[in-house]
């Protein structure tokens, strides 16, 4: 049996009780590494989530801050939690190649193995295109090995957290990285028809965990950015970036328009805060990840909600 298990958010006791009893029944346990970092701040912050988790739970912090190193950490804590001996990594690579996810599923035909995955399962799966997660299940009911889906919290439904009511959502979107040559703006659509309609926007930010670097893939060579992840500031900045370069008499949203910047959603340390984009851009939310909420329109009740969560 395969269990593709969510850990839900903030930190590794974000798990429900039936998706630990699942990883303490399993003899191989695999994380998909391309999400993990997502439980952990990955930048040097004093506050980052992985210095407060490894001081609460006497961990000594690894002296070269590395990738690999950060992983090592919260896997610790996630041996500790489980009672198993080691949690195996797998890379997005390893579920991508059909060589390696195979590896996944031989030893699901035989036994209980766990798939780890940060936040929902699914929750983190684009809207278009075979993904990560979906695709190792779909690999599983081709070679009639037993999948069971046991799910957490994501971002799509804890993003409640800020006030606004979750059935007036629309079609949430991607803010991508912009680089000097590759600026897509193809989400904006999504953000008109959003609006037209009434509703909010979630705005889902990009990461850059494991990006390759071009010039040394022109080489023929493996090797790979450090990690990035965009923050509510950046995603603001291009947002309205997309504006100047659409140039719409009248666009979809602007410096004033109503938005929530959420960071570290579901953590103890998590940050809400409501205001005019103009005046969020400026504002430091911290470690990351982050999202952004574009406020459609509003109920009272919503209105009450946001205005404990207004900038000052």
């Amino acid at each position: 049996m395969l269990y593709v298990v969510g850990l839900g958010l903030g930190d590794e006791r974000g798990v429900t009780v039936r998706g630990l009893d699942a990883v303490r029944r399993c003899a191989r346990v695999y994380m998909e590494a391309h999400t993990a970092l997502l439980a952990l701040a990955v930048d040097d912050h004093p506050s980052s989530r992985l210095a407060k988790l490894v001081r609460s739970r006497s961990f000594a912090l690894p002296t070269r801050r590395s990738l690999k190193q950060r992983l090592r950490c919260f896997i610790a804590l996630q041996e500790k939690l489980y009672g198993k001996e080691v949690v195996i990594v797998a890379g997005r690579e390893m579920v991508d190649g059909e060589d390696r996810s195979d590896r996944i599923l031989r030893e699901a035909t035989g036994a209980d193995v766990a798939f780890l995955v940060i936040g929902h399962p699914f929750g983190s799966d684009e809207p278009s295109g075979k993904t990560t997660h979906t695709d190792l299940v779909l690999r599983a009911k081709k070679l009639r090995v037993g999948v069971k889906v046991i799910d957490s919290a994501s971002v799509l439904n804890a993003v409640g957290a800020c006030g606004l009511q979750l059935h007036r959502y629309g079609e949430a979107i991607t803010v991508p990285f912009f680089t000097e040559t590759c600026k897509r703006d193809h989400f904006y659509q999504a953000i008109v028809n959003n609006r037209w309609l009434g509703l909010h926007t979630l705005c889902l930010l990009d990461i850059h965990v494991k990006g390759p670097v071009s010039e040394y893939l022109c080489r023929g060579n493996k090797a790979y950015e450090p990690p990035r992840f965009m923050t509510v500031n950046t995603a603001i900045s291009q947002l309205l970036e997309v504006l100047e370069m659409r140039g719409e008499p009248e666009p979809a949203y602007d410096e004033d328009s109503l938005c929530i910047g959420v960071a570290r959603l579901g953590s103890d340390d998590e940050k809400i805060v409501a205001g005019p984009m103009g005046k969020l851009i400026d504002l430091d939310f911290g470690p990351p990840p982050h999202c952004l909420v574009i406020v459609g329109e509003t109920t009272l009740v919503e209105e009450e909600m946001l205005e404990f969560y207004m900038i000052k």
